[in-house]
């Protein structure tokens, strides 16, 4: 694939990401990484969204601050923490079709049950995000889906669409920012995934800016049933994507 082809493809695709994580706050590892990988390698692929996906999250912050609650997404963003390192090993020793079918399958699993309300709210939560922290740090780590275990977990509990946006992307700065390091001394942090990142800041950047203006639009009801569709669509394609069916 020459250049101008391969920027064009990953500009539109960045650009669908930038959107929905700027309307949901999550997702954009969800529906850029099945596309990005047919472009070029999964471990070039994966710290281009991460670093994109930080610039997104950072964005979105600026409109959801007020609403985070440091407190109860602390250990979550701990356990997250160390759970990353393995997920880079993973990345760098798993097959990733195995990874994304796993992962896929449970997304998909979940957000359905969800979306059918099937829903366990839990009681101490507190707890219950070191779980949740765990699983998502290694899938960001590994292929760079932090997002599913903790939308999930958000949607289980009934967040409003503030407090969901807010926490979920505090966390996603977070853990972005400690992924990306781990992948400066992983050596994963190359001069064609710097080259890739810039390339396709402009399509993410008008994605995730009209995502942001769009959420206004919504209430806290179907913010809720978009963000498990989206959810159980992105799971049942990257579990496509694993099969090699496209």
């Amino acid at each position: 694939m020459e250049a101008l082809e391969l920027v064009l493809i990953g500009f539109i695709v960045i650009l669908a990401a930038g959107f929905i994580q700027g309307l949901t706050s999550f997702g954009f590892a969800l529906i850029s990484m099945p596309l990005l990988t047919k472009l070029i390698p999964i471990t070039e692929a994966v710290p281009v969204i991460v670093a994109l996906s930080l610039i997104t999250n950072l964005i979105v912050l600026k409109t959801t601050w007020r609403h985070i609650q440091l407190k109860k997404i602390s250990l979550m963003i701990v356990s997250s923490l160390i759970a990353v390192p393995a997920g880079v090993w993973l990345l760098e020793t798993v097959q990733p079709d195995k990874l994304k079918l796993f992962a896929g399958l449970l997304v998909v699993i979940f957000g359905i049950l969800l979306l059918l309300g099937k829903a366990f709210p839990v009681q101490n939560e507190k707890i219950a995000f070191i779980p949740v922290g765990l699983t998502s740090g290694l899938l960001n780590g590994s292929i760079s889906m932090s997002g599913p275990p903790v939308a999930l977990f958000l949607s289980n509990q009934g967040a409003d669409k503030q407090t969901f946006r807010a926490n979920i992307t505090v966390y996603g700065v977070v853990l972005n920012i400690i992924t990306m390091t781990t992948y400066s001394f992983s050596g994963l942090l190359t001069a064609e995934v710097i080259r890739y990142t810039v390339w396709f800041v402009p399509g993410m950047l008008i994605g995730v800016i009209v995502g942001v203006a769009a959420i206004k639009r919504l209430n806290d009801q179907t913010f809720r049933k978009l963000a498990l569709y989206l959810i159980v669509l992105s799971g049942m394609w990257t579990v496509i994507s694993a099969l090699n069916l496209v």
